[in-house]
């Protein structure tokens, strides 16, 4: 294995796990302030019951509260913003983020914009070094899937360009996670399956980029071990178990851990522009990208390979034909001509995600790839 020496790491965020956890750590809120602003989508939390469970926490702490529920999939940046402006005319001393990965993105970007005002796509060239430290931060995920509570990565799209892009900083970390997997059981089977698969992208795109080290490994692996068999057991109108759902949950926090150190590599940006184009979900569109990731990287990196087949129990061609099995769709609606400008975009310059890919990923070879998948 590469970098086996190598065990750098940082994450500062306090995690709560199990059944029931939230009314369980209720005493926590007390430490951030007397006012919350709740950041979530219209549907998720309340249909998992995380919402009510948090109010509850939260009145048992005397701690009020106030709910901002128009996060969209795929959250644009005004949306932060006017969560943030919520969040200030309420004066919350804290922002708890609800959902998946946009909610929680979305809550990271409202603490930011609570305590500073920027505006259009300003808050890009302004960070980390915003003029007011931001809000703190609790984190309660309902989907298994981004693990965006416990890393700082927060992901919206420019309402002027278009482009979804991340940001990282210290802050972004949440000051609590609470990992409840039952708030999971309720996603429909496309949704769980993308968001299984968003997990599963970032095990093993970390596993292989060259930012990799001995803790990230360990915690890949352990992704890929609990995610992989669910996945393969998977069919539409079949429940998964609890055990199941818990399996996909935990697997989901073990690759956030995994990208909190690693970043993720090319299947991120190229998934990035199907969700742009085609509102492709996240995690398929990510996904779509991982068998040739996956197969390259088996070339470059055999050792590794060999490794990670031998943790997981598949062969790492059976697992590209498991991916492409729960990816399958029609052709997609769009020429070669129009991949090619599409291209265009990562011809300026090298992406931090193409330079961690395993190997030398030019230019050459990331319009070949993108071209390669996008036209199978």
């Amino acid at each position: 294995m590469d970098n086996s020496l190598n065990m750098d790491y940082f994450l500062p965020v306090r995690l709560v796990t199990g059944p029931g956890c939230v009314w369980e750590g209720r005493k926590l809120f007390k430490e951030l302030g007397t006012s919350c602003l709740i950041v979530t989508g219209q549907h998720g939390a309340k249909d998992s019951g995380a919402l009510q469970d948090a109010v509850k926490a939260l009145d048992s702490q005397k701690i009020s509260w106030d709910v901002f529920d128009q996060v969209e999939s795929n959250p644009l940046i005004s949306t932060a913003r006017r969560a943030g402006d919520e969040a200030r005319r309420i004066r919350a001393g804290f922002i708890m983020g609800i959902g998946g990965g946009s909610a929680i993105d979305c809550s990271k970007m409202a603490a930011v914009f609570a305590r500073n005002q920027m505006p259009g796509d300003s808050l890009y060239q302004a960070a980390p070094h915003w003029e007011h430290v931001p809000l703190p931060l609790v984190q309660i995920g309902t989907t298994a899937g981004t693990g965006s509570e416990i890393n700082p990565y927060s992901v919206l799209t420019s309402d002027i360009t278009g482009r979804k892009k991340s940001v990282s900083f210290d802050h972004g970390y949440a000051r609590v996670v609470f990992g409840d997997p039952r708030y999971t059981m309720s996603l429909s089977y496309d949704i769980t399956v993308s968001t299984a698969l968003d997990a599963l992208c970032h095990a093993t795109e970390g596993f292989f980029c060259k930012a990799s080290n001995l803790m990230t490994d360990m915690a890949a692996m352990s992704a890929a071990q609990l995610i992989l068999p669910v996945l393969a057991g998977m069919e539409r109108g079949k429940e998964l178990t609890a055990g199941q759902r818990e399996q996909l949950y935990y697997g989901s926090l073990f690759g956030g851990m995994v990208i909190n150190k690693t970043g993720t590599a090319y299947c991120h940006v190229f998934g990035y522009y199907l969700t742009e184009t085609f509102l492709t979900p996240h995690g398929m569109a990510c996904a779509e990208f991982l068998p040739h990731y996956i197969r390259r990287s088996a070339r470059l990196c055999p050792d590794k390979a060999a490794y990670y087949q031998q943790r997981c129990g598949m062969d790492m061609e059976e697992i590209c034909v498991l991916i492409e099995s729960l990816t399958a769709h029609e052709p997609w609606p769009c020429t070669k001509e129009e991949l090619l400008k599409a291209a265009e975009r990562w011809r300026m310059g090298p992406h931090k995600n193409f330079v961690k890919s395993p190997g030398d990923f030019g230019s050459d070879e990331i319009t070949e790839t993108f071209l390669q998948v996008m036209m199978k």
